[in-house]
């Protein structure tokens, strides 16, 4: 089934800031969130939306195996680290509380809602699962970004079928601007914070897209002035990536 260019995989909902923005710019999105509280405030955000059946809350943990129930950790001080992995939602700043959540895997999302144009993933720990996950699929997404934290993701990345990438700092959204006209739906006048994913698809920069070997430099350049000194390679990274034949 070839992927339908009005549909967005939000996974990672968290509080529902990045679907709202997906969803102004004309998007139809289906927002993953495994905490009950989180989908609750994302309802509440999206509710014209979800009332019109352009947003759908899906409230499950993205897993290999779908349909258990497994352990799920969440940070009170940091509600956007919840995670299947304690240290994951923990990283040094206070204590997890366990609770238990269903699973559903990346192709039963696939089977039950289509295939995507675009998907945004930011689960902590998780996004391993998820580009696994994906090479697992017979038809892609024509665009997917997650959080970077390894050269095997992006290895993950080739054998997919994307060929070229941008690795893109998380921590610089607030001075970033949506491009008027826009190129991705409709334009929407919105400020970006450390709480959303920012520009995807064809609104990011052209010239910043790079190829395999280039992204690799570029991670590896990147990982090494932050091991070096973190004041210099502040923040954190997503990486983005597309096939050349569908940009």
């Amino acid at each position: 089934m070839a992927a339908q260019s009005d549909l967005i995989f939000d996974i990672g909902l968290h509080k529902g800031k990045d679907s709202a923005f997906y969803l102004k710019k004309g998007f139809r999105v289906v927002g993953l969130e495994a905490v009950p509280q989180l989908c609750q405030r994302a309802g509440a955000l999206l509710s014209a939306e979800i009332a019109a059946g352009r947003m759908t809350i899906v409230e499950r943990a993205l897993a290999y195996r779908p349909g258990e129930r497994v352990s799920f950790f969440i940070n009170p001080e940091k509600d956007d680290w919840g995670s299947l992995e304690r240290g994951q939602a923990e990283k040094g700043i206070g204590s997890a509380v366990e609770i238990s959540v269903e699973t559903i895997s990346l192709q039963d999302l696939f089977s039950t809602y289509g295939t995507p144009y675009y998907i945004k993933c930011d689960i902590e720990g998780g996004d391993a699962i998820f580009i696994r996950s994906l090479l697992q699929t017979s038809v892609r997404p024509r665009y997917v970004s997650f959080e970077l934290t390894s050269i095997d993701d992006l290895a993950f990345l080739r054998a997919c079928g994307y060929d070229e990438f941008q690795i893109v700092n998380q921590w610089l959204h607030p001075f970033v601007t949506p491009p008027n006209p826009a190129r991705e739906g409709a334009y929407v006048d919105t400020r970006f914070d450390g709480e959303t994913s920012g520009l995807f698809g064809r609104e990011l920069p052209e010239n910043s897209w790079t190829s395999f070997s280039a992204v690799i430099e570029q991670y590896v350049l990147y990982s090494r002035l932050k091991s070096l000194n973190e004041g210099l390679a502040i923040g954190w990274t997503d990486v983005h990536a597309r096939r050349r034949g569908e940009a």
